[in-house]
C-alpha cells in the first residue's frame, strides 16, 4: 500500500496539490492519505490582539487549522476516499518530515509556495526546508 502525505495551508498551491494527488490515487490500487497542516502556535499567537487570552487565541488557531483540514480534506471525500487528518504544532517544515518519517509515507506531495508575506519566491520557505531534510520523495506543485 501506499501511503502519501499530503502538507496544506489553505494556499492555491495547496489547493492544487490536493486534485494533483486525487488524479494520482485514481490510478493506484491500494493507498492512504493522511492530510497534515503543521503551524507554529506560539508564533501565530503574535497575530493576535494583546488582549486576547493565550489559550483562546491557541484555541482559535487551533480551530481554524480543523477547518483547513476538513476543507482540504472534502476534495477527497467528496470522491469517496478517506482521508486521515492531523494538525500539528511545531515549525512546520520540521513536523512534516518528522511526520513522514515516522509514519513511512512513500512520498510527500505539497505546493511550491504557501501563505507567506514574501512574494515572488519560486519555492515557498517550508517547500524548501522538507526538500532539504526529508528522506522521502516530495513532489511539489506548482501554484
Amino acid at each position: 500500500m501506499r501511503k502519501f502525505l499530503l502538507a496544506t495551508d489553505g494556499s492555491e498551491g495547496s489547493n492544487k496539490a490536493a486534485y494533483f494527488l486525487l488524479d494520482l490515487v485514481r490510478e493506484i490500487g491500494e493507498f492512504e492519505i493522511t492530510v497534515i497542516h503543521a503551524i507554529n502556535i506560539r508564533k501565530e499567537i503574535y497575530n493576535y490582539p494583546m488582549l486576547i487570552d493565550v489559550p483562546e487565541a491557541e484555541k482559535i488557531i487551533q480551530q481554524q487549522a480543523g477547518e483547513l483540514i476538513d476543507e482540504t480534506a472534502l476534495i477527497f471525500e467528496n470522491e469517496g476516499i478517506q482521508v486521515k487528518k492531523l494538525a500539528l504544532d511545531g515549525d512546520p517544515g520540521h513536523e512534516i518530515v518528522k511526520y513522514a518519517k515516522q509514519n513511512d509515507m512513500n512520498q510527500i506531495i505539497m505546493g511550491t509556495r504557501g501563505l507567506g508575506n514574501i512574494t515572488g519566491l519560486v519555492l515557498g520557505s517550508v517547500s524548501q526546508k522538507v526538500i532539504h531534510l526529508a528522506a522521502n520523495p516530495v513532489t511539489l506543485v506548482r501554484s
